[in-house]
C-alpha cells in the first residue's frame, strides 16, 4: 500500500512526454523567431551602410565634376560614342577630357584628363571615383551603349544663338557597389546621381 502511495507521488512530479514536446516546441518557435528578427536587423543595416556608402562615393563624384566644370569656358560633345565623352575649354590650361569608362572585370568610373589633344585610349584617364576597390569599392554603371536609363552619360547643351548664355552640361550616373562586393541582397544597392552645370565662362 505504501509502496503504490509512493510511486504515484513520483509520477506526479514529473513532466510527460507530451509536455516536454510542447514546451521543446514553444522554446524552438521563439528562439527561431529571435534569430529572424536580429538576422533582418543585421540585413537592415547592412543594406543602410552599403547605400551610404555608395551615396558618398558617388556625391565626391558628382562634386569633383561640378568643380572642373564650372570653370570652364567652353564645352562640346566628342568621340564616336553618343553621351560618352565631353571636352572642357579652359582658359589658360590645356583641355579637360571627361569620359564614362567601363570595364567588364573592373568597376566602371567616370575618368578625367587634361591634354591639348584628344586621348587616344581609356589608360590616358584618371578616375575621379573615391574608392575603386574590387570588393569595397564603387563601380560606376558605363555600359558601352550609355543607356541612360541604366548606365553613365555625360553631354553637351550647347549655347544660345549669340552666345548669350554658356553651354551646360548634363550628367547621369549610376553608382553601385563594385563588382567583386558579396552577392547578398543586402550588399547590393544602385543610386542614381543627375545633375546640369552651366558653365561660369570666366
Amino acid at each position: 500500500m505504501n509502496y503504490e502511495l509512493r510511486t504515484k507521488n513520483c509520477k506526479a512530479k514529473g513532466f510527460t512526454l507530451i509536455e516536454f514536446l510542447v514546451v521543446l516546441g514553444i522554446l524552438a518557435l521563439t528562439v527561431s523567431s529571435t534569430l529572424l528578427f536580429l538576422t533582418s536587423v543585421l540585413r537592415g543595416s547592412n543594406k543602410a551602410n552599403v547605400i551610404a556608402e555608395v551615396k558618398q562615393n558617388g556625391q565626391v563624384v558628382l562634386e569633383s565634376l561640378e568643380r572642373q566644370i564650372r570653370n570652364g569656358v567652353d564645352a562640346e560633345q566628342v568621340g564616336q560614342v553618343e553621351n560618352n565623352t565631353i571636352k572642357i575649354i579652359r582658359q589658360d590650361q590645356s583641355p579637360l577630357y571627361i569620359k564614362c569608362i567601363s570595364n567588364a572585370s573592373l568597376n566602371g568610373y567616370i575618368g578625367s584628363v587634361t591634354s591639348s589633344s584628344d586621348p587616344t585610349g581609356d589608360g590616358q584617364y584618371i578616375s575621379m571615383t573615391f574608392k575603386d576597390d574590387l570588393v569595397s569599392g564603387v563601380d560606376i554603371d558605363c555600359p558601352d551603349n550609355t543607356d541612360i536609363a541604366t548606365g553613365c552619360a555625360v553631354s553637351v547643351i550647347p549655347s544660345s544663338s549669340g552666345g548669350i548664355s554658356p553651354p551646360v552640361v548634363s550628367i547621369c550616373f549610376y553608382a553601385n557597389q563594385a563588382v567583386q562586393a558579396p552577392s547578398r541582397q543586402d550588399f547590393q544597392t544602385k543610386v542614381k546621381f543627375q545633375t546640369t552645370i552651366s558653365l561660369r565662362r570666366y
